[in-house]
């Protein structure tokens, strides 16, 4: 499923390629869809959930272990370049969903 995003991602089906990745998101379970707060909301809510942690503890962060978890990041971090072209509004919260895994 992941190559099959990729490849409709690079033959300009990118509104395709992001919609795909939204539905296997949903099916791992981390949803994204249906989230209309502002981006600066969204910026806001990243800024103050960052706040918590020092810079040790980011570059200390435990290294990803399990398998569904790394897949959405695989997805996640693809659908991030795709959204800034057609879903602008929406790169915060993917921005910020990666953050937070």
């Amino acid at each position: 499923m992941y190559f099959s995003t990729c490849a409709l991602a690079f033959s300009s089906r990118l509104p395709e390629s992001i919609e795909k990745g939204l539905d296997i998101l949903s099916k791992l379970g981390f949803e994204l869809r249906g989230d209309e707060s502002s981006m600066e909301a969204c910026v806001q809510e990243t800024k103050s959930f960052l706040s918590g942690y020092t810079d040790n503890d980011i570059l200390n962060t435990r290294r990803m272990t399990d398998p569904t978890t790394i897949i959405a990041m695989k997805f996640l971090g693809k659908m991030e370049l795709g959204m800034t072209q057609i879903m602008p509004k929406s790169v915060a919260r993917v921005t910020q969903r990666i953050i937070q895994l």
